[in-house]
């Protein structure tokens, strides 16, 4: 018994008997699916918690994240699980069949994350992550910005982040002192920190794709000011290759019961040369980050 982290039968009760999930089913968007499909979904999820997840979790929980180098050293298994959540569908699971997602209720989504956290929160967090990311960029990002960091996103190559909160501005997001100077391109220069973001950089993803609030020089004071923009680790280039987008992580954090994912400490812009897309409209970021806010702590 010491080692069940969840309960399928459980699940299933709750998912049948209480929320009566097949239901959705009823509506376009679920036709496809069935109660056959919601329970092979959990079956899956729970393989994956038995035979990933649980086994590192004591591994993961005793050797946490270390900067080492200027790189973030996390558990092998980090790139694995990334992985294997992209190919097996369950990062881009919310998204419509038109951008390869799987449509799936969120409701079903929540118990499989259930069993997931049960089995190794700190894993389990990563995928999730870029998950929540990838649907704000969808949501509210232009044609390029979906074109350019979704697909790495649902494949587990790129993660993703929510970048808020900095040294001096936690719950108070007013108090935020990160810039975003506009230029005669289609980018703005970035400038700040930000710190205690969830993996925001390490070994086990090629890339780092940030969802992060900042204030555009001259914006309205407080939280009305504040807009939303993606800044990655490392840019883009129009060769399809990634150079430097002057970002680096300057430190790392543990939090208890969760230290097998790194809380980084970002060092945004030092050289004047960090470039952040606008997503969406301006100062309308935190009605915006309240998305992933939401889905994040459900």
């Amino acid at each position: 018994m010491a080692d069940k982290f969840a309960s399928e039968r459980n699940l299933k009760f709750l998912l049948h008997e209480v929320f009566d999930v097949v239901s959705l089913t009823r509506y376009p968007y679920y036709e496809d699916h069935d109660r056959e499909m919601f329970d092979m979904v959990l079956d899956t999820a729970m393989k994956m918690g038995r035979d990933m997840l649980k086994p590192c979790f004591k591994e993961m929980d005793e050797d946490p994240p270390h900067l080492e180098n200027g790189v973030v050293k996390v558990h092998p298994m980090v790139r694995t699980y990334l992985r294997e959540s992209g190919d097996g569908g369950w990062i881009s699971a919310y998204a419509p069949y038109d951008v390869e997602g799987q449509q799936m209720p969120t409701t079903v989504r929540a118990a499989c994350g259930f069993i997931f956290g049960a089995a190794n929160y700190s894993l389990s967090v990563y995928p999730g992550l870029s998950s929540g990311s990838s649907h704000l960029i969808l949501s509210f990002g232009s044609d390029e910005l979906k074109e350019t960091y979704v697909p790495k996103m649902f494949t587990g190559e790129w993660q993703g982040t929510m970048a808020l909160t900095e040294p001096q501005a936690g719950s108070s997001l007013s108090d935020i002192t990160t810039q975003a100077v506009p230029t005669d391109q289609d980018y703005y220069l970035i400038k700040g920190q930000k710190v205690f973001i969830s993996a925001g950089d390490h070994e086990g993803a090629d890339n780092t794709v940030h969802l992060m609030l900042a204030k555009i020089k001259g914006a309205p004071p407080g939280v009305k000011g504040i807009s939303l923009f993606v800044v990655p680790k490392r840019r883009p280039t129009a060769d399809g290759g990634l150079e430097p987008n002057d970002l680096v992580c300057s430190g790392v954090y543990h939090k208890l019961g969760y230290r097998g994912c790194p809380l980084t400490q970002l060092s945004i812009g030092e050289n004047d040369d960090c470039r952040g897309w606008l997503v969406g409209e301006a100062h309308r970021g935190l009605r915006y980050m309240f998305q992933m806010m939401n889905e994040a702590r459900i």
